[in-house]
């Protein structure tokens, strides 16, 4: 958890300038839908005193496991350290992210927004170097425990930060406080599995056929 997510191609007339800033480039990336561990993903860095856009990898590389797409709050001295404490962070624009809950073979795809389902939600990432050129630098999605709207679907999400705390995040020493379950409105809807081989996917769709609290550009 999170295993997939969306970033949308759209910006809106209410586009913050943190949102703006993802807005702007977008365009010019790979996938900007259905993004999996590998895939190239869009975050916002800190750099000589600017925040910047970077297209990186999802996933880091270690010899057990060539893609950690997660990495745990609650782990921060062990592989994370080096990242945490060089203040390697980042922002993680998503316009959706996507769990699943039931029985194996029967399982249901949820799909979660911002509460107001117009702006991005913004996850707290780590990221590293990695200097083979066919890779290149990658970011790991920190998670946390649930949230009281997640719990029933599945005990662990995104850390999810306000806009009021991304400085914070990037630039202060050690900002733990942060990294703990989301309290404001997210919205969540059931979804047709976006990993079904017969749906191409631009988006999350409602069951029933009808798309469903899609940034402008998805429609």
């Amino acid at each position: 958890m999170c295993n997939l997510y969306d970033i949308g191609p759209g910006g809106h007339r209410n586009s913050t300038k943190w949102e703006q800033l993802v807005f702007d480039v977008v365009k010019d990336i790979e996938k900007k839908a259905g993004i999996r561990k590998t895939d190239p993903g869009l975050v916002l860095i800190e750099k000589d005193g600017e925040i910047v856009p970077k297209t990186m990898r999802w996933g880091f590389v270690r010899h057990f496991n060539p893609a950690i797409n997660n990495s745990r709050s609650d782990k921060l001295d062990g592989m994370w350290k080096g990242a945490w404490e060089s203040r390697k962070r980042c922002l993680i624009p998503i316009s959706t992210f996507y769990e699943w809950s039931g029985p194996k073979g029967n399982k249901q795809t949820h799909a979660f927004q911002a509460g107001d389902e117009e702006h991005l939600l913004w996850a707290a990432g780590l990221w590293e170097e990695n200097k083979d050129p066919d890779i290149g630098n990658c970011y790991s999605m920190m998670t946390t425990d649930a949230s009281g709207q997640v719990e029933a679907i599945h005990h662990r999400m995104p850390v999810l930060l306000c806009d009021r705390d991304f400085e914070s995040y990037l630039e202060q020493g050690d900002p733990k406080d942060l990294l703990v379950p989301f309290t404001e409105k997210l919205s969540i809807f059931n979804c047709v599995n976006p990993l079904k081989k017969s749906t191409k996917h631009d988006g999350p769709v409602k069951e029933g056929g009808s798309a469903e609290g899609l940034l402008p550009g998805f429609e």
